[in-house]
């Protein structure tokens, strides 16, 4: 039961933006899972975040757009998507891919899937881009953890 509930845990800390994956996976280490069970727990959680956001953000986005609502959060995404718009729309679904894969701060899922909703990538593009580059992104990240850990631990 105690397996269940850091499981659990791990699975929920995923879906906060920007803590994600990168967060969630020495999050569910840290609790004591296993490290194959925190990434999974962690994918599993951002994935949920991600087929959401993939057949939502275009439809808000333009939603608000129209309404001029979120004028902040509308500027932010405009910056973002207007500096990258032209890389991600010449390599589309590859773009968002390797911008999610890269474990810093700002390149999540959140992020990525807002980007590609925004342009208007097809929903199945961006699942599939974003959970592929999650899933790197999260092996990177428990390969540190681990390595942490386990350091910190013969210490």
């Amino acid at each position: 039961m105690l397996v269940l509930r850091r499981f659990i845990y791990t699975f929920l800390v995923s879906m906060v933006p920007a803590v994600e994956v990168k967060g969630a996976i020495p999050f569910g280490i840290a609790l004591g899972l296993d490290v194959r069970l925190a990434y999974v727990a962690a994918l599993l959680g951002s994935g949920i975040v991600v087929c959401f956001l993939a057949f939502v953000t275009n439809w808000f986005y333009r939603f608000c757009k129209a309404r001029n609502l979120l004028k902040r959060f509308i500027g932010w995404i405009d910056k973002i998507t207007g500096k990258n718009r032209e890389k991600i729309q010449k390599f589309g679904p590859l773009a968002i891919f390797a911008y999610v894969a890269v474990p810093i701060p700002g390149t999540g899922t959140w992020t990525g899937s807002i980007i590609a909703g925004v342009i208007n990538l097809k929903p199945r593009s961006i699942i599939i881009s974003v959970f592929c580059g999650n899933m790197v992104s999260g092996l990177i990240m428990a390969l540190l953890s681990s390595g942490v850990f386990t350091l910190i631990s013969s210490f």
